[in-house]
């Protein structure tokens, strides 16, 4: 997308004012489009209007979101259960695990790396406090990181949980599909977090070679739905029984006995409970305006590698030490949606830009600005010529 592009496209976000900001925070937050102003409003409309009759509607806004992830993974009749966090999701899918449903007489034992986003990281780390073997495999070296992954899968593995791009250092795990393979091979649930993936990399579940993978991603990031629109997919023709379930899971139940708990097919086994339909309606005006402005996942993937080359390439031609600003070891082409530059004072860096209006974010030693389809490539040349400034003082 052309810098006329991206200034045809600023006046659809005016509430959130991106003319007036640089905002570099679109791989923690994007902005949202006014439109999604009329989903809130709406939502209210059909709850005053129909009161209890309101979730005939709510559910059709529910289908919305569906088809939009489906799309995005190159799956139309994929199952897609919703949730509010991937969090939630996770703890369904982790409560389905067999290891949890029957004594195994051995420790549980889970596979992942060290790049896990927070929600994963930390649940993970606290099952460790019950006796439950977390397997650890270093990110570093990510060349060799799928042949370690699946050097740790045995017939004694629960599960392995990891990431299609790496939270910390936006590298793009290619080889994620042969740690699904491997597994589906060994009989062992994998789940893929995709949540820094989908929507800015093209993310065919049938290309990456994850047909048999379990799927988390959400709306917070690159899809700018805000919070409440996260998703979890679910492998064709999986039956699960997850410990952890809501009870609209009831609602494709039709002969469950009394007292019994029944699951319904698919993504229905996975299905939570009451919840605000508000995120949902405001996702659905959100993904029918991306159709509307022909914002596909490739054209987005185009926009933001050419957003992440200016600034990769601006910063690499200010000659600026190691010690000041890192650029990452991996390829350009190997990047997704936001830049990680390395630099032991990634928290002043944040705050300095912050009161010059640029807003980023940091993780430990990472510096990372994730451009967005309204910034402009004069905002990010602006971006650049205070991070020279600054690095004048900041070392």
């Amino acid at each position: 997308m052309s810098q006329g592009n991206a200034l045809t496209l600023q006046p659809h976000y005016e509430s959130f004012k991106v003319s007036e900001r640089i905002l570099l925070s679109g791989h923690s937050h994007q902005a949202w489009p006014d439109v999604a102003k009329q989903g809130l409003l709406k939502c209210f409309d059909d709850a005053a209007t129909h009161i209890d009759d309101k979730w005939l509607a709510a559910f059709e806004k529910a289908d919305r979101v569906r088809d939009f992830y489906r799309s995005l993974l190159g799956e139309a009749k994929g199952q897609i259960a919703l949730g509010a966090s991937t969090h939630e999701l996770l703890l369904r899918f982790l409560s389905d695990l067999n290891c949890f449903k029957q004594s195994l007489g051995r420790p549980i034992k889970i596979v992942t790396t060290d790049g896990e986003f927070h929600s994963l990281r930390r649940q993970l780390n606290r099952l460790k406090d019950l006796n439950v073997n977390i397997e650890v495999v270093p990110v570093e070296p990510s060349s060799t990181l799928a042949e370690r992954l699946i050097n740790h899968l045995d017939d004694k593995t629960d599960a392995v949980m990891v990431s299609a791009v790496f939270f910390g250092t936006s590298e793009i795990f290619r080889d994620v599909g042969l740690v699904a393979k491997a597994a589906d091979n060994l009989n062992i649930p994998c789940l893929v977090d995709a949540y820094h993936a989908l929507n800015v990399v093209p993310f065919n579940l049938y290309e990456w070679q994850l047909a048999s993978a379990f799927v988390v991603a959400g709306g917070y990031k690159y899809c700018q739905a805000g919070e409440g629109n996260c998703m979890m997919r679910i492998p064709k023709n999986y039956q699960g029984s997850p410990i952890i379930t809501g009870w609209y899971t009831e609602f494709d139940v039709l002969s469950q006995a009394p007292g019994k708990v029944g699951f319904g097919p698919g993504q229905s086994a996975f299905a939570g409970s009451t919840y605000d339909p508000s995120s949902h309606y405001r996702a659905a005006e959100v993904f029918d305006f991306f159709e509307a402005q022909n914002l596909t996942d490739i054209k987005l993937r185009e926009v933001s590698q050419r957003q992440i080359s200016q600034l990769w390439q601006g910063i690499e031609a200010m000659g600026l030490s190691h010690e000041c600003l890192s650029l990452p070891s991996h390829a350009i082409a190997d990047n997704a949606g936001f830049l990680a530059l390395t630099t032991a004072k990634a928290s002043e860096w944040v705050a300095e830009l912050g009161q010059l209006g640029i807003l980023c974010d940091s993780r430990g030693n990472q510096l990372r600005f994730g451009p967005a389809p309204y910034v402009t490539n004069h905002q990010l040349e602006q971006a650049l010529n205070a991070v020279e400034d600054l690095a004048r003082r900041i070392s």
